[in-house]
């Protein structure tokens, strides 16, 4: 006797449907941070390429532009993915988003090392607040699959 009907068989494997996840109320408010935060980044990163395409049109030099423009683009790309995991609870949003602020941290230094000022600190800040709620015991929990502690 079969406990489903013809055709309803169980999915398995890669083409699996996902367990549910927790709705908007159920995110931590680290979480909602995190993810404007870095959506944030592949805006700017956005229009960096805007301006790197603008500098190509005045004339600029081609290769670095271009290279710059293509490393640019793919970063906001994969930021938005990850952005788009994390805010669906899945861990592997984590080591991109993590990885990309300890970039912008050495960026940053570097910035303000070279006579940056105040607008140098400004992404170093937004970098450790965005690796704080990504690496907090809540949003560790909720993008690892299980729930919130307490809840």
């Amino acid at each position: 006797m079969r406990s489903t009907p013809p055709g309803r068989e169980p999915v398995t494997g890669p083409g699996a449907p996902r367990p549910p996840r927790p709705g908007v109320a159920g995110r931590p408010t680290m979480l909602t941070v995190a993810c404007a935060l870095v959506l944030v980044e592949a805006t700017a990163l956005a229009v960096a390429v805007v301006a790197g395409v603008v500098a190509l049109v005045q004339g600029g030099d081609v290769a670095p532009v271009l290279f710059l423009c293509t490393l640019a683009l793919g970063t906001a790309v994969l930021l938005v993915h990850a952005a788009r995991a994390l805010w669906s609870g899945r861990r592997w949003g984590r080591a991109p988003v993590v990885t990309a602020q300890v970039l912008l941290l050495v960026t940053a230094a570097t910035w303000w090392a070279s006579g940056g000022g105040a607008w140098a600190a400004l992404p170093g800040v937004v970098a450790l607040v965005v690796v704080v709620a990504v690496l907090s015991p809540r949003v560790v929990a909720v993008t690892s699959g299980g729930r919130e502690p307490g809840a």
